[in-house]
């Protein structure tokens, strides 16, 4: 009631908590299989050598977008646009309907 007093709509008030907490486990799904696709990623060893050894990149190395290593840098990327997309969505809910309890 107060809500509605103040100028917030009924769909806002209905809606942003559900969309808040939609965001938030988005979010954390993200985290977890960007923390897994991180563990499972090969260390990068020898990266920048071949500006200074002049060693040429191999066949693999520069298809490396279809292997497993570059599946896992994708959905690195992914994860990191999909937490920052959400994060950000977030704050702007919150700064349009902050509940107040307890008024």
């Amino acid at each position: 009631m107060l809500q509605n007093m103040l100028g917030v709509s009924q769909f806002v008030i209905d809606t942003f908590p559900a969309l808040r907490a939609v965001l938030i486990v988005l979010v954390a799904v993200s985290c977890i299989v960007m923390i897994i696709s991180i563990l499972a990623s090969p260390p990068q060893t020898g990266v920048g050598n071949n500006a200074i050894t002049g060693a040429s990149e191999s066949y693999y190395t520069k298809n490396r977008g279809t292997s497993n290593e570059g599946r896992l840098k994708r959905l690195i990327i992914i994860c990191v646009i999909i937490i920052a997309v959400s994060s950000i969505l977030f704050g702007i809910s919150y700064t349009i309907y902050q509940p107040s309890f307890g008024v």
